[in-house]
């Protein structure tokens, strides 16, 4: 199991250089002048001289190769220094750290939020395919799925907040109250997702006929149930880890929505305006929020099923102990 653990862990860091290095490179090649577009975003002046252009990309390393920053920017993340915000010249350790828990909150109740609601609601729906609950919670998680989550959020920020006043307008104002709205758009797309993949293994481990002989034994319909999870846990631990990156990437959006202060909001306006530290810090923290997920989603389905880390690798796949 240790070897298997190994074996996952070992392309992680490869797995972030790679991420990186696209991101810089795209970043790289977009058109238009760094050095100009950063010095004129946030708090800047709008009109910077030739001589206060130069001087400002030799104070930020922009008059060196492209390899070269990149490099340099790699060796001091390893250090946890993710340079100064080309934006407003403040640590991007700190502006991050001032975004995080926001974004953090956002997704963590945004993902409790969609447990509570997509599991029951996929496990009512296999105990009776063909139901109301099924029909019903099919047809919605649909609807829910092909929206948008901006659309969402604009239409529950209309009724909730524009009509029926119950929710602050910008949940940077709102307090706890602010968040109710941004965690809702945010879990319902989430829970539909959730309810359809539940669904989809209960149902196939109801079927199984080390479940029938169970009822024919006369187990309960509860321990009908518990069984069909149990042997659902190997695919819903790998969907968990596919939820991480749709949930980073949603909340993005509705961050923008609701003008919540969190790494989502932080992460657009340092792509527009070219901010190229902050943008590969909180790059770094997303792609390894993903791959940490990934892992412990490999972790728990090797634990349960012995055949997923026998399968893995040459080495395990020609009878080498795992």
């Amino acid at each position: 199991m240790l070897r298997f653990v190994l074996r996952r862990a070992a392309s992680a860091p490869l797995t972030l250089l790679g991420v990186l290095a696209l991101v810089f490179g795209l970043l790289a090649a977009a058109p238009g002048d760094p050095a100009a577009m950063a010095a004129r975003a946030g708090s800047r002046a709008t009109s910077l001289s030739p001589e206060a252009l130069t001087a400002f990309r030799r104070l930020y390393g922009l008059d060196r190769p492209p390899l070269e920053r990149f490099g340099v920017w790699i060796v001091r993340a390893g250090r946890l220094d993710f340079g100064l915000s080309l934006s407003d010249g403040r640590p991007v350790r700190n502006r991050v750290a001032g975004a995080l828990p926001a974004t953090l909150t956002l997704n963590a109740a945004a993902l409790l939020l969609a447990l509570a609601l997509g599991v029951p609601t996929g496990v009512g729906a296999a105990r009776r395919p063909g139901g109301r609950l099924d029909r019903f919670s099919g047809t919605l998680g649909d609807a829910l799925y092909a929206t948008p989550s901006f659309v969402l959020g604009l239409v529950l920020l209309l009724v909730f907040s524009g009509w029926l006043r119950v929710t602050p307008l910008f949940s940077d104002a709102g307090g706890v109250r602010g968040y109710v709205l941004p965690v809702v758009t945010l879990a319902l797309p989430t829970a539909a997702f959730l309810a359809r993949f539940v669904r989809a293994c209960v149902a196939s481990a109801l079927a199984d006929p080390a479940t029938a002989a169970g009822r024919a034994r006369g187990e309960g319909a509860a321990a009908t149930v518990r069984r069909a999870l149990r042997r659902s846990a190997a695919p819903f631990a790998a969907m968990g880890a596919a939820l991480v990156p749709t949930l980073v990437a949603g909340s993005v959006l509705v961050e923008r929505v609701f003008s919540l202060p969190g790494a989502g909001g932080l992460l657009a306006d340092a792509v527009f305006a070219r901010d190229v530290p902050t943008v590969l810090a909180l790059t770094l923290l997303s792609a390894g929020a993903v791959v940490a997920a990934s892992l412990l989603a490999d972790v728990v389905a090797a634990l349960l099923d012995p055949r997923v880390r026998d399968a893995a690798g040459p080495a395990a796949a020609a009878g080498e102990p795992a």
